[in-house]
């Protein structure tokens, strides 16, 4: 990877992944607040966050969109993906999170499955939960600021109910 290349990449200036100001300035804008719609229909859908006045010791964690583009083997674009990111490294230890989790599979139980399943003659399905880390559900009150260009206008906070991309909850 050139120098250029990882510069693009730390300012956020990849075709791939623009900014969400990049975005809105592109002729590809209606694709994109098609899909920044759709994340904000799963996230009200799932019930999410509900919009509260800020407590005063509130310290809102910010956010931001991951704005991506699914293409096909042959490099065309077949989905414009919008992803709703809490900026979890803005969380204090203690007071917005106690404990962080990450479940991994280690690689060998995947292998040991997977020859079971041929030695037995079985099948194997695949399953993609669409917003899966959407469906944990948080013990503790976390605040985060309205969706980044998206806000109703008020001065009111997102309440989190549920995980968000992000978190240090999450995943």
């Amino acid at each position: 990877m050139s120098a250029e290349q990882i510069t693009n990449l730390l300012e956020g200036d990849d075709d791939d992944q623009p900014t969400l100001d990049q975005a809105r300035r592109s002729l590809e804008w209606p694709e994109w607040e098609r899909a920044i719609q759709n994340e904000l229909a799963q996230l009200k859908q799932k019930g999410t966050w509900q919009l509260v006045e800020k407590p005063k010791d509130a310290i809102p964690i910010s956010n931001k969109w991951v704005l991506t583009k699914k293409c096909d083997k042959k490099g065309n674009v077949v989905k414009y993906k919008a992803r709703l990111v809490a900026r979890g490294f803005t969380q204090r230890p203690g007071l917005d999170y106690d404990e962080m989790f990450s479940p991994v599979v280690c690689f060998e139980t995947i292998q040991a499955l997977l020859a079971m399943v041929a030695s037995k003659k079985l099948k194997v399905r695949q399953l993609d939960v669409k917003g899966a880390y959407l469906n944990g559900i948080l013990t503790q009150p976390i605040y985060m600021e309205q969706p980044t260009g998206f806000g109703d206008g008020s001065e009111l906070i997102c309440l989190l109910i549920k995980s968000i991309y992000g978190l240090k909850q999450a995943g």
